[in-house]
């Protein structure tokens, strides 16, 4: 029994997942150019939005600074990717100037896979710099997006942006507006 709890408490040193609080999270309607929804996430780096009508929408995500190791980039870790989107298990990676993230998508219920589209977009918002990660449309009324929001190292961004090789930041749209 002793070594059973030593090695899920070992296991759990070098597996723990830091998990992104206090992200601004901001629903867009992209026809009648206003926002639907607002969100913080909590203390398990979750949000999402239910319930949601038919219609055309956008995801923007106002990131906290981070601090440590989260913003530490060595020589060999860097990587001209700012994001980039690994459709297989529905994970969005995003560097920037605040640090390294990992937002993985949970449900997506009512989307259509072809109406989902991961983008990479920076926009001036009121405190901060906001960016928009996704656009969809849902089918029907009742449409439901939610996902977890992981501090990831340098490290991990470059090697999960090299396997995919998807840098949606070339392939989106970018400018600051």
């Amino acid at each position: 029994m002793r070594l059973l709890f030593l090695l899920l408490t070992f296991s759990s040193i070098f597996f723990h997942k830091n998990l992104l609080q206090n992200a601004r999270v901001i629903l867009e309607d992209t026809k009648l150019h206003k926002q639907v929804g607002f969100q913080e996430t909590g203390e398990k780096g979750k949000a999402g939005f239910q319930y949601l009508n038919e219609g055309s929408y956008r995801l923007i995500i106002e990131f906290p600074q981070q601090e440590g190791k989260w913003i530490k980039e060595k020589k060999k870790h860097s990587t001209l990717a700012k994001a980039s989107f690994n459709e297989k298990n529905k994970t969005y990676y995003y560097q920037g100037s605040e640090g390294y993230f990992a937002i993985q998508f949970k449900s997506t219920r009512r989307i259509g896979s072809d109406q989902f589209k991961p983008v990479f977009r920076e926009l001036k918002g009121e405190n901060e710099r906001q960016i928009v990660v996704a656009e969809f449309q849902t089918r029907k009324a009742g449409a439901r997006v939610e996902f977890t929001i992981e501090v990831i190292t340098a490290r991990k961004f470059k090697k999960a942006t090299h396997k995919i090789e998807n840098d949606i930041s070339t392939i989106s749209i970018q400018g600051i507006k």
